[in-house]
């Protein structure tokens, strides 16, 4: 049963009660009652109803889970140092998603009057949890698809509001001051004025607007697993800068004086490969603080998870190992197969066609990536035009003259199909040929000329340090594609001009996450043996000098 000092060191580590004095900490911690999960996957509340508690995860874990059309989903699992139930207990609305503990798991929970008399107490901890409901509205609103299973988004926010008041100065005086030409206009009775000064008033409002939706496109992003800024300009940019936990170095803030009166500034996260800054970031210690905290649980988590294991190794070593209950395993069910459609002679050629002209293809764990195919027309346009108007000479002399074609010109004309459908078939080769894929290994990206020489680069996953795609231009954004940059070391890979980049980088991103997890797990493993043998050794060492001098000291042993 953890006491009020073991629940305050918890609360120092909550990026929710960063701020506060270790009275108000103490206070806090006083009015947490607890509660033991006795029964694994045990019903904490249900989506749909409503209940008086605000909760943190002491030890253990809950998952989340959303009902939809009777159908159940898992959202996501929470650990120690994570809380939930705060929409229900802030603005006593119904749960969206339902809760249920493992068992073992120990939560302390606030009531209502009391969680709402601190939140009155302590202006800090109020302001920290206004931060966590805006961020926590505000990502089930955008309900990014990128975000893994298991990935909680803490921090959510765009830009400073201030930033767009600053932006809105220009089209709000560009308004007021086409109204007043407007009210000219009338006066004077100057239908020309009164057309020209609408037709700028209809700009300076849609430059209000883009003002407006270039500000909320920016996002800055803090989950468990990673920090993220998004980036975008409308009809021009899109940008998605990541850093895993795992190769963040530091973090810190700054901020000028308007920075700290109107409390934004820029959040700076360093990594191995450089920095990520966070600009007119509001409340940049919160987010400094929050990104501090899941760096530390993530290094607890690991910590943890190796003594757990290095103790098995050594039960095991020594043969101790826990017997099990001797049961056989339940047979695995033998796989369903799929029903066969027959095949038809449509479906195959549709088959074909997608097979010669895809962007994305998986198969065997490799997933191979080609150009948009607005790049296959932007390299194939002008044969497609030669070629069409080399076979249109023939019916239109024919229409015109009314004979055919004569043989001289007719065999100069195929010749030129000829040539042309070959240059065509060039293009085609040269958009297919280039080639960008992901293995469960590494990444590697082909540049190959049609007939020519062939460039190929690889690099092995976890040698990955960050990656970022960006939408550039109108077409980009309209036909979604452009450029994933991924830095290895000193060395920059580029997938230019793939299409759907946000996708490409996740699965690249999903690779590496797979990748670096094996090979810790299996450095770790190799580190564990050698000790767990070495301890093994020693403890056998120390019973069999116990035994010796056991018989040494007994005078029957002669």
């Amino acid at each position: 049963m953890p006491d009020v000092p073991v629940r305050v060191a918890l609360l120092k580590r909550m990026h929710l009660f960063r701020g506060l004095s270790d009275v108000q900490l103490s206070s806090v911690a006083e009015a947490m009652q607890e509660e033991i999960i006795q029964e694994d996957k045990a019903s904490v509340f249900v989506q749909g109803t409503t209940t008086d508690f605000f909760y943190i995860i002491f030890n253990g874990s809950v998952d989340i889970l959303l009902t939809v059309k009777s159908k159940e989903k898992k959202l996501a699992s929470l650990f120690r140092g994570d809380y939930f139930g705060e929409q229900s207990l802030l603005k006593n609305r119904s749960h969206n998603a339902s809760v249920r503990a493992n068992k073992g798991t120990i939560l302390l929970k606030l009531y209502r009057s009391k969680f709402l008399e601190l939140l009155k107490s302590i202006p800090d901890l109020q302001q920290n949890f206004a931060t966590m409901m805006q961020s926590r509205s505000l990502a089930r609103k955008l309900r990014f698809p990128w975000i893994s299973e298991n990935e909680v988004i803490y921090f959510l926010s765009r830009r400073h509001i201030f930033m767009l008041y600053q932006a809105m100065v220009g089209p709000v005086m560009a308004v007021l001051i086409l109204l007043g030409m407007v009210g000219l206009s009338a006066v004077f009775q100057s239908v020309a004025l009164a057309l020209i000064t609408g037709f700028l008033l209809v700009l300076a409002i849609l430059w209000g607007l883009w003002q407006y939706i270039d500000w909320s496109n920016d996002y800055y992003i803090v989950t468990n697993q990673r920090v993220v800024n998004i980036q975008k300009v409308v009809a021009m940019y899109d940008s998605r800068e990541e850093a895993p936990m795992n190769t963040i170095v530091s973090v810190n803030s700054e901020s000028d004086m308007f920075g700290r009166i109107f409390r934004y500034g820029t959040v700076i996260v360093r990594t191995i490969t450089g920095e990520m800054r966070m600009q007119f970031a509001p409340r940049p210690k919160h987010a400094v603080a929050m990104i501090e905290e899941y760096l530390l649980r993530a290094k607890d988590v690991r910590r943890q998870n190796d003594e757990e294991i290095m103790r098995d190794a050594i039960r095991k070593k020594l043969g101790i190992v826990p017997p099990t209950t001797g049961q056989p395993a339940p047979a695995a069910p033998a796989p369903v197969r799929p029903k066969q459609k027959q095949a038809t002679l449509g479906g195959a050629i549709a088959e074909y066609i997608r097979e010669i002209f895809y962007t994305r293809k998986e198969s065997g764990g490799t997933v191979t990536y080609h150009k948009h195919w607005i790049l296959l027309i932007h390299d194939v346009i002008l044969q497609t035009c030669v070629l069409l108007g080399l076979i249109a000479v023939y019916p239109l002399w024919f229409y015109f003259f009314e004979t055919l074609v004569p043989l001289a010109l007719g065999s100069i004309i195929a010749f030129l199909i000829v040539v042309t459908v070959v240059w065509w078939i060039y293009g085609f080769l040269d958009w297919r040929n280039d080639q960008y894929q992901v293995t469960p290994e590494q990444i590697v990206d082909i540049y190959r000329v049609p007939f020519g020489d062939e460039d190929r680069k690889s690099a092995p996953l976890e040698n990955i340090l960050s990656t970022n795609y960006e939408r550039t231009g109108f077409f980009g954004l309209l036909f979604n594609y452009g450029v994933v940059k991924i830095q290895v070391g000193s060395t920059d890979f580029s997938f230019d001009n793939v299409a759907d980049p946000p996708s490409v980088q996740k699965d690249i991103v999903q690779r590496v996450n797979v990748r670096q997890q094996k090979k810790r797990e299996a450095d770790t493993a190799a580190e564990r043996e050698r000790m767990a043998e070495w301890l093994a050794m020693y403890h056998r060492t120390l019973g069999e000098i116990d035994k010796q001098a056991g018989q040494t000291r007994n005078p029957d042993s002669g």
